[in-house]
């Protein structure tokens, strides 16, 4: 404990530092969406809050974690931007507590001292990371407002598939890079691209570079996933593979998903037919509607301005 103290303290001396020199510099204008500005200290500041998610990023070269922050930065601007036309993006949510400790549990952090302790050490303001968390939040409820009615889930399906199950589960620790192509011929050259990344920078990095999904944040760390909570086809992928490597891309309906298993562990448990049955619609429900979130980001993203 006495040694993680003395490491936030180097961290925050070294972040403050940087901090400093950060407040004085000049505010350039970089680019503007829609007609929101965007400096090159807020894609400075981006880059910190990316690094305190993920701190492999330090790794990389300063060009690449600053166009990281850049596209991460656009993809918060325009989904903000469309949720202002139905939301107030001041008033707080209903349950953020919770939201922000689901978020920060999923950095290994206990409590909420621990998690505004440690972003503090990266110079990153709690309210600042509150309202990206509640900008992300809100973008959710809006796409489950949407689309919700046009989830499909088979309840017999998922029914069937309790009945055939043990009390002993599998359960695999998972991350994931999903990743789009414009045509069937670029799918090699991308595919290649990601490999080359995963050698070189690790695959929480080349989650941040080239994942689509919410969760390249965090170097796409997905977290425990019960084996029966998955598809057949990701489960006979999971199998050729041993903790530590990726999968081959998958093809899901909105683009190609690669995987990697962190571990994986047996759970004995008794199972609760009504909670079980619960669980796994959830999990459909929510892997559908961000199926649908990915689709409407992209349909938004070409009706906005940036320039």
């Amino acid at each position: 404990k006495k040694k993680i103290k003395v490491l936030l303290i180097f961290i925050f001396l070294i972040n403050n530092y940087y901090g400093n020199l950060l407040a004085k510099q000049e505010a350039k204008i970089l680019f503007k969406i829609n007609n929101e500005i965007i400096t090159n200290l807020d894609i400075k500041k981006e880059s910190q809050y990316l690094i305190a998610l993920n701190n492999d990023l330090q790794s990389l070269k300063n060009e690449q974690i600053l166009e990281i922050a850049k596209n991460s930065i656009i993809r918060e601007t325009i989904k903000k931007n469309e949720l202002k036309k139905n939301y107030d993006l001041d008033q707080e949510i209903k349950h953020i507590d919770l939201i922000i400790a689901d978020f920060y549990e999923k950095l290994n952090l206990k409590n909420i001292s621990e998690f505004k302790e440690y972003i503090n050490t990266y110079g990153i303001n709690y309210e600042e990371v509150k309202k990206k968390i509640q900008i992300e939040s809100l973008w959710n409820n809006y796409i489950y407002t949407m689309f919700g009615n046009q989830v499909e889930i088979d309840i017999e399906k998922l029914k069937k598939k309790i009945k055939t199950q043990n009390s002993n589960e599998e359960v695999y620790l998972l991350s994931e890079i999903l990743f789009t192509i414009n045509n069937k011929n670029e799918f090699n050259k991308k595919y290649e691209t990601i490999k080359e990344s995963i050698t070189k920078t690790g695959f929480k990095n080349t989650a941040n570079i080239f994942s689509i999904s919410s969760s390249a944040q965090i170097g796409g760390k997905i977290g425990w996933i019960n084996k029966s909570q998955l598809s057949e086809l990701i489960k006979k992928e999971i199998k050729k593979i041993d903790i530590g490597e990726f999968s081959e891309p998958i093809k899901i309906v909105n683009g190609y998903l690669i995987l990697k298993l962190d571990d994986k562990k047996i759970e004995k448990k008794e199972i609760n037919f009504d909670e079980k049955l619960k669980e796994l619609i959830n999990f459909e429900r929510n892997k559908q509607l961000n199926q649908f979130s990915i689709l409407y980001y992209n349909k938004v993203k070409i009706k906005q301005t940036i320039q």
